[in-house]
């Protein structure tokens, strides 16, 4: 008998639902415990399933994770999409998806961190991350050509090489917030600072049209004083 495979099976809505449920407990448990410490018993047990449920839906725990960086990936760009849905400006469109990146990123950096830990030794996981990630590059790109198109963005650097740039941007951002989560009696930038401050750099940095980023910085960055800091974040930070 040929045994089914759980990505090849195919799911009702509530299937996809329960899914989405599972993943959701299995990724307060890795970001509370970390990936070795979390077991898919402890998964079942927080979901208040039984463990075969859990290995219906994923064959493993290297399973499970690879679709919760897929998932993560999905669930940023539609937190994206649905932050600049209605804005026709591009530039606008870039200060408000680069605030949402922040937003999102910062607020999950525990699992980010772990995904960061865990993809060098796992080549599909590797490969999983390295596809979210080509596909967010890929809607920053477009909406970088966008605003070349219109006058708005500077045409000396290809949108790809800005788009990736800009993702750096965000990340380092993330890692300001992320320092000052992990040490005692240490302020770092709180989510908000940290998604207006890489806002603004971005828009400053690939704009060129200065009537117009100085429109969407009126209408969108908080004055605010950053705090002040005393060392550089590590990637271990996160």
């Amino acid at each position: 008998m040929t045994k089914v495979s759980p990505e090849s099976r195919s799911l009702t809505r509530h299937g996809k639902d329960r899914k989405a449920e599972l993943l959701h407990h299995a990724e307060v448990l890795f970001a509370e415990r970390g990936y070795e410490d979390t077991r898919m018993i402890d998964i079942a047990a927080a979901a208040g399933v039984a463990k075969g449920l859990v290995y219906w839906y994923f064959e493993n725990k290297e399973t499970l994770f690879q679709e919760i960086v897929v998932d993560l990936g999905l669930r940023l760009r539609r937190a994206q999409g649905k932050a600049i849905a209605g804005i026709d400006d591009p530039l606008e469109r870039l200060y408000v998806g680069t605030a949402e990146s922040v937003r999102f990123i910062a607020g999950n950096h525990r699992l980010y961190g772990i995904i960061l830990s865990q993809v060098r030794g796992d080549r599909r996981l590797r490969q999983a991350r390295s596809e979210s990630e080509r596909a967010q590059a890929d809607d920053a790109a477009a909406l970088l050509a966008e605003g070349q198109e219109r006058g708005q963005v500077r045409t000396d650097d290809e949108p790809a090489v800005l788009a990736h740039a800009n993702a750096g941007v965000v990340y380092y951002f993330v890692l300001l917030y992320a320092e000052g989560q992990g040490s005692e009696g240490r302020r770092g930038l709180d989510i908000e600072q940290a998604a207006h401050g890489a806002a603004r750099y971005v828009v400053r940095a690939v704009g060129a049209d200065e009537a117009a980023i100085a429109a969407v910085l009126d209408r969108h960055a908080p004055q605010v004083a950053p705090p002040r800091r005393t060392s550089h974040p590590t990637a271990a930070s996160a």
